[in-house]
């Protein structure tokens, strides 16, 4: 699994997430592995009709009613989307909160990622019982090293503590960090810069799909 977090990037706002998008799709058709992309929520309908699979980048535990500025999972559900990231590094949350998040998206069939920045809260996360869990030490967030080579003994210990399947992130950009990421057990990865700001995309993701 390759999901690809479009961010707020200029490269994949508006049109250019539509573009972005397409290329991805083109990779996920071409390769056979399993790319998903977060497009922000404006861009959402842009990705709908791209054979491709689209998670939020975001997602609030309120029933529909007054909560203005909020996203709510059946808006998301309706734009097309089949998943959302949850306590992203740049988007944190407090744990019940995670919780009450995670719960919204069960009942609305809604795929969860939970991100977390230590194997103690892939551990924790997990008990609420997420989807996955995405382990990204925010320090390695947007570098040139990935996490599977500079922190693969922690990929290892999130693993064994967390208690459903493991995707891992930050620095994240070639197959050799997907593959060093699967040989730790981890059932795919969540990239960002190193799709998004690269200047082929399309082959960016035919890349990372070689690793898996």
């Amino acid at each position: 699994m390759i999901v690809v977090n479009f961010k707020t990037y200029s490269e994949s706002t508006g049109e250019k997430a539509d573009s972005l998008a397409e290329k991805c799709s083109k990779a996920r058709k071409e390769s056979g592995e399993n790319v998903i992309i977060a497009p922000q929520s404006p861009d959402l309908l842009r990705a709908k009709d791209k054979e491709i699979e689209v998670f939020g980048q975001h997602l609030d535990p309120v029933n529909p009613g007054s909560h203005t500025g909020h996203s709510l999972a059946k808006a998301l559900k309706a734009a097309g989307a089949s998943g959302t990231l949850i306590n992203h590094s740049e988007r944190r949350l407090k744990p019940e909160k995670i919780r009450k998040t995670i719960e919204k998206a069960n009942e609305a069939g809604l795929t969860s990622i939970v991100c977390a920045q230590s194997p103690e809260e892939c551990e924790k996360f997990s008990e609420f019982d997420p989807d996955y869990v995405a382990f990204e030490p925010p320090e390695l967030i947007g570098g040139d090293v990935s996490v599977s080579e500079a922190k693969p003994e922690l990929i290892e210990e999130a693993v064994e503590r967390s208690k459903v399947d493991l995707l891992t992130g930050a620095g994240v950009k070639t197959s050799q960090d997907v593959e060093k990421s699967m040989e730790l057990g981890c059932k795919g990865v969540l990239v960002a810069s190193g799709v998004v700001k690269s200047e082929d995309s399309y082959s960016a993701v035919m890349e990372l799909c070689e690793g898996l």
